[in-house]
């Protein structure tokens, strides 16, 4: 029981910072905006910032096409073609039936 108590009386000091120390890590890890909002909020960022990227990307091609649309009688030509299925005049469509087997019976009685 000596032994203990001057152990304890030598050791205290270490002791008390070794408690602190572990408590500091507890509330570190365990707490809130602690580490694990931390890596939380990082991923979430990380995944914004992509999303901020793809909507750049997005945006300057909508740019591009708006530039387009203004200035290029030959593209706005093109989209009516394609968007609306529309034709110039004396301009032949041909329009083929499909290959998928599931269409095709879907037609037939």
């Amino acid at each position: 029981m000596y032994r203990l108590r001057e152990w304890l009386r030598r050791e205290a000091l270490t002791l008390m910072l070794a408690a602190l120390l572990a408590a500091a890590c507890l509330n570190l890890a365990a707490a809130s905006h602690g580490l694990r909002d931390l890596l939380i909020l990082r991923h979430h960022r990380a995944r914004l910032e992509t999303e901020r990227e793809h909507q750049q990307s997005e945006n300057r091609n909508l740019e591009t096409t708006i530039a387009k649309m203004q200035s290029d009688d030959a593209y706005i030509q093109r989209l009516i073609r394609k968007e609306l299925g529309f034709a110039r005049s004396n301009e032949l469509i041909y329009r083929f039936a499909s290959d998928n087997p599931s269409s095709s019976a879907a037609n037939t009685p």
